[in-house]
């Protein structure tokens, strides 16, 4: 069938030759409310996201029909731009007998028992100008699902899905996502239902694909009789990367709200019945409890058209805003006290994707899987108190937002979104997609402190100006190209690297050295160069101009040691200059010692020489240099006495005996298996001016490469089946290559569990 015009009408109509609706490249039309923009309330925001991702999965138009008469919404990406009605069309919905069936649809939906308030979501099941909006839509735009958000919606896209069909010579096909479900929901809201869920029912019944966003929504429909295998479970998603990068700067300052005052947060659409009564709960009967034990406690409700009757001290109604993750980020604890509604609670998935603590009732989780990620309690004695113990307890309020935001990175709107369009590509239908969507890279993991920010360790070159005795890293000269820094860069944000770790070789001989620090902070990553500082004075132009943010150096024993283990006579004195020129410019500055059988009665030196300057100061025994063990009796006790008189200054050190005990051990050669574990591939992760991925920089070690970031970007790498496995391979056997540095009690700090296998 070749391209043609088809004529049906009202309308001029271009087919195609489009012979099945299920193809790769899905054109979707949302039908559904009309107050979307601004988008500051969670049905806003699901359907502005869905409409959005939609059109990035496919790389089609997502179209979206509401109430307005006059234009319908095309999506192109996060590009939104409003197409006017063919004028025939829209002269068609005066015409009497149109208009006077429309103004009808509000009397039918009081008879059938909605409640006046909530008219405007359905009228469009009795409306016929809203099933001609959604028909013209269907023919200009060739759709090929209709996908009614809430059931008011599924008239209009059953009618349009048929009639577009037939008139097309196509199959189209329509849907209904539930948001809740409704008759459940205005049944516990005291509304008589006994119209209304035949209704909603009957719809349900004949559209091709129902949609819930929770499992227990998909258990209450099949209990009342719709068929289990027809629902398919799609939670709803949220906009990852714009909560967890906030910037909470400004929020409190201009709420009025001291900067130590420990700050609560709730947000929703307030004249919405749940949400009336949380925020009534909180005035009520959380804010007496806690302000008796906190009276500096403060609490911002942020929401449109606030509750005001239930004004107080404690509590600021900010109405709507436009930077909800910024206050969110400004929050200490998030909390959720609903007891009624149903669903999915966005503001959940956005409090979790903030990384934030929560404090929630049961009801007001419902609908997201969680184990560990929050704290659920019931009334208001046991609710003060859960947040009162945070408040008191930093540390778990980390440990817990930690774990709600690793939850969270599951639910991404680009994750959820793909499992709308393999449905209408024939795939899952029936499934619960909350087992399909990819596994967060610590599902292996137990709840835990991060060891760090994401901390990419780039071995940049090889090459150096020195000849130590420990490292084979000095012999020739191979700087990774400038285009692949780059690339690298922009992949290793997408993944959310926040620290970019730069070593060599020495990385002062590279000669885009400051290009990559500068584009690095461009990406919004702290830099640090790890050198060993004897070529600073060269560069040191380019190094101020940089805005590196620290720079960590190699002592490796006072002035004869360290020039004899480094190969060079007079770079002790040539590190230490510039040690001291870099802290006169006021750049962070930190010094490191591998320890050795020749370096270990100096060391406490180092750390006091180290102090003085104002650097801080770490130390570890050599890795993979046998000869260079600490092994004679006199030197392990030297080393134990080394460790007690650091540790004794820095409450660190102190808290890590356990590691440098295990040290002497490992030089030794009494570790079990001789494997450790690490946070490799989920902390950190190395990778060589070759391109390979490693999980951190023991860069000759046998079989640490997992894959290679000029072959494979490192984005795709990141999330591969091969490389969680790798990760989950680290934790359970732990890794043989010889390593015994910080990565290892960042490992027990970070989990609570030891680093041996």
């Amino acid at each position: 069938m070749g391209s043609r015009v088809l004529r049906v009408g009202l309308f001029h109509v271009g087919d195609h030759a489009r012979h099945s609706a299920i193809v790769d490249a899905v054109r979707v039309c949302i039908l559904t409310r009309g107050d979307l923009f601004p988008t500051n309330h969670g049905a806003a925001v699901k359907i502005v996201r869905t409409a959005e991702h939609l059109s990035l999965d496919s790389g089609q138009p997502c179209f979206l029909v509401t109430d307005d008469r006059d234009h319908y919404l095309r999506f192109d990406g996060r590009v939104v731009s409003q197409v006017a009605y063919p004028p025939r069309w829209r002269a068609a919905q005066e015409w009497p007998g149109v208009s006077r069936l429309s103004r009808l649809a509000a009397r039918l939906c009081t008879l059938a028992g909605y409640p006046p308030e909530e008219h405007f979501l359905y009228r469009p099941l009795f409306d016929p100008t809203w099933w001609l909006r959604a028909l013209t839509v269907g023919l200009v735009e060739q759709i090929d699902v209709f996908q009614a958000e809430f059931p008011g919606y599924g008239m209009p896209a059953l009618l349009a899905a048929k009639l577009s069909g037939r008139l097309r010579g196509v199959s189209v096909r329509s849907s209904i996502v539930q948001h809740n479900v409704e008759w459940d929901r205005l049944e516990s809201f005291g509304h008589d239902v006994r119209r209304i869920r035949p209704i909603e029912q009957g719809i349900l019944a004949m559209v091709d694909e129902v949609i819930a966003v929770s499992t227990d929504d998909r258990r209450r429909m099949a209990a009342a009789g719709l068929e289990s295998e027809r629902i398919t479970v799609i939670p709803h998603g949220v906009d990852v990367p714009a909560f967890s990068r906030a910037d909470p700067a400004g929020v409190r300052a201009r709420h009025g709200i001291a900067a130590e005052a420990p700050l609560l947060i709730f947000h929703g659409t307030l004249h919405y019945w749940p949400n009336t009564e949380a925020v009534r709960f909180i005035a009520e009967r959380l804010l007496p409890r806690l302000l008796a034990a906190r009276p500096d406690i403060a609490v911002l409700i942020v929401g449109m058209n606030p509750p005001t009757y239930y004004a107080h001290p404690a509590i600021t109604f900010t109405g709507s805003v436009d930077d909800l993750p910024e206050h969110i980020a400004a929050a200490d604890v998030c909390i959720c006290p609903l007891h009624a509604g149903g669903g999915t609670r966005l503001k959940l998935l956005e409090y979790m994707a903030a990384g934030k603590p929560i404090v929630s009732t049961a009801k007001g989780a419902e609908g997201i899987q969680i184990r560990d990620e929050m704290i659920i309690v019931e009334g208001a004695d046991a609710f003060a108190d859960a947040v009162l113990d945070l408040i008191a307890d930093p540390v778990r309020r980390v440990a817990l937002g930690h774990a709600a935001g690793r939850f969270a990175r599951r639910f991404d709107w680009s994750a959820v979104t793909a499992a709308y369009g393999a449905l209408y590509r024939g795939e899952g239908r029936g499934a619960d997609w909350n087992a399909r969507l990819p596994v967060g890279i610590e599902a292996h993991l137990p709840a835990r402190l991060p060891s760090k920010p994401l901390t990419l360790l780039l071995l940049i070159n090889r090459g150096c100006n020195l000849r130590c005795t420990f490292c084979d890293l000095w012999d020739g000269h191979v700087h990774m190209p400038l285009e692949r820094l780059i690339t690298l860069l922009d992949e290793a944000a997408a993944i959310g690297t926040k620290t970019l770790v730069i070593t060599g070789g020495e990385p002062f001989l590279h000669p885009d050295l400051f290009t990559a620090v500068i584009a690095a902070k461009a990406r919004g990553m702290a830099v640090n160069i790890t050198t060993n500082g004897t070529l600073i004075d060269k560069r040191w132009d380019e190094l101020v101009r940089s805005g590196v943010d620290s720079l960590s150096f190699s002592i490796d024993g006072l002035e004869e040691t360290h020039d004899r283990l480094r190969g060079q006579k007079g770079c002790w004195r040539r590190t230490w200059a510039a040690i001291a020129r870099v802290r006169a410019a006021e750049i962070t500055a930190s010094i490191y010692s591998v320890a050795t059988n020749e370096n270990v009665g100096e060391l406490i030196a180092i750390y006091e020489r180290a102090t003085a300057a104002g650097c801080g100061y770490d130390f570890w025994p050599v890795n993979d240099a046998p000869e260079l063990y600490i092994t004679a009796p006199a030197d392990r006790q030297i080393w134990s006495d080394t460790v007690a008189h650091i540790a004794s200054a820095e409450p660190a050190v102190a808290g890590r005996r356990a590691f440098y005990t295990e040290g002497l051990d490992y030089h030794a050669g009494a570790l079990p298996s001789g494997a450790v574990r690490c946070l490799g591939l989920v902390d950190q992760y190395g990778v060589t001016f070759e391109g390979d991925l490693l999980p951190c920089c023991v860069w000759g070690g046998e079989g640490l490469k997992v894959g290679n970031v000029f072959e494979t970007s490192l984005t795709e790498l990141w999330h591969s089946p091969a490389v969680q496995a790798y990760r989950e391979r680290l934790y359970t056997g732990g890794c043989s290559a010889g390593c015994f540095n910080h990565s290892l009690y960042e490992f027990s700090d970070s989990t609570g569990e030891s680093f041996r296998v």
